[in-house]
């Protein structure tokens, strides 16, 4: 080591060199605090994106032993991440078993990621559905599971609204089939008759006298009055199938509304010679909705005449349980409410023909005995109006003998 000593100029050298040494120093220190800075700051950035989105992330191991879990997977399972991290998956997932597992650990291996629905229980023991989607990982030598968990409820209420919906429309297209064929089959008799009758009207008017031809006039008259009485009746059931006409029961006496049926359905009685009785109480009041229990009775007795040879009767009148013989045994009457009945002397019907009397799957009808067609859905009108007051409607019948079909109504009690 030189003893020499130096001079000013070297010395001032050195201490030049020293410094641009020392900025070259505190420059490196300046980038390594920066570039630790900006590390520190993307793994707080990472972990608060993880942290704050809604779908719950969870990392498990070959064992599915949860290793990793994000907030939002603590918020929507209920539980603390220290509880979290001591558990298995198939613990919040009733729908795996450990064999389970093993199976669908796997397919991961194999598939690497895709999507499958569940269900997953939180800690309080409520379930939900969930979107999975699977995604095979490696970090540090080892095999991972980074699955990310999506509640599905809303998509889940969304696709069963969707589903109802489209139900609804094909009952609603169905309702509207059902429609136009009851309009066919309650007004192709009426309107039928009309014509025939105007036509005898027409080749034999000379043969009337002034009188008989005013009389059968009017009752042609009488009969397109209810010919369109009951096309608004039609209508107006249309609307009820859509809701547009609530059910509305009210008193009403019902001899005076079997009478309005039978002033409808006397011509097509009189064509068969079939008589119709009414033997309901005159004073008798009953709560119902008088379009439906109208509609119930019109279909009823048209059905009454159209199975009855010449000559026959139809009678409506009140039973009792002990009148009725062979009720369903599924059938529970309500003591409270009256029985009444549409009795013919028909064809009666066979044991297959009473299974699908009131099944719109199958819609079957029997001509009647003039060869009278029909569509079958009648019946099922019927028995829609009927549970709406809360009744049940059935038959007794017996092949070439006739069929008597029941049902209950509510007696009207004036409070004194």
């Amino acid at each position: 080591m030189s003893t020499i000593p130096k001079t000013y100029e070297v010395l001032l050298a050195d201490i030049k060199r020293l410094e641009e040494e020392n900025q070259i120093l505190k420059q490196s220190l300046n980038d390594t605090t920066s570039n630790h800075s900006d590390l520190i700051y993307a793994l707080q950035f990472t972990q608060f994106s993880i942290d704050t989105i809604s779908e719950a992330i969870f990392w498990t191991d070959e064992e599915g032993n949860y290793v990793f879990v994000n907030d939002a997977a603590c918020k929507n399972y209920g539980y603390s991440k220290e509880e979290l991290l001591s558990m298995k998956m198939f613990q919040v997932d009733p729908l795996f078993t450990p064999e389970m597992w093993k199976t669908h650990w796997q397919e991961i291996l194999e598939r690497k990621t895709f999507s499958i629905e569940t269900v997953n229980q939180r800690k309080d023991g409520t379930s939900f559905p969930i979107e999975v989607t699977v995604n095979l990982v490696e970090y540090g030598g080892k095999q991972y599971n980074c699955a990310i968990a999506r509640n599905i409820t809303e998509r889940k209420l969304s696709e069963n609204n969707l589903k109802q919906s489209a139900i609804r429309l094909a009952e609603l297209n169905s309702t509207k089939d059902k429609f136009f064929s009851i309009i066919a089959h309650d007004l192709r008799g009426p309107l039928g008759t009309q014509k025939e009758f105007i036509k005898i009207l027409s080749e034999k008017d000379s043969s009337f006298s002034n009188a008989e031809r005013n009389s059968y006039l009017k009752m042609l008259e009488d009969s397109s009055d209810l010919v369109y009485s009951l096309l608004e009746n039609l209508l107006g059931w249309a609307r009820s199938q859509t809701d547009a006409i609530q059910f509305k029961p009210v008193p009403i006496l019902f001899y005076d509304l079997v009478q309005r049926v039978i002033g409808l359905l006397t011509l097509s009685a009189n064509k068969k010679k079939v008589s119709i009785h009414n033997k309901i109480p005159k004073d008798l009041e009953i709560v119902a909705d008088s379009f439906m229990i109208e509609t119930v009775i019109r279909n009823l007795v048209s059905n009454a005449i159209k199975y009855s040879n010449g000559g026959k009767e139809v009678t409506i009148g009140i039973g009792s349980p002990d009148s009725v013989q062979n009720i369903n045994s599924k059938l529970k009457l309500n003591p409270k409410k009256k029985i009444f009945f549409v009795k013919d002397e028909g064809v009666g019907m066979k044991e297959e023909q009473i299974q699908n009397l009131f099944r719109l799957d199958r819609k079957s009808s029997t001509p009647g005995t003039n060869q009278e067609t029909g569509t079958g859905l009648g019946l099922i009108l019927c028995r829609e109006f009927l549970e709406r007051h809360d009744s049940s409607i059935w038959i007794e019948t017996e092949l070439n003998l006739g069929s008597t079909f029941f049902f209950q109504l509510v007696q009207y009690t004036k409070n004194i």
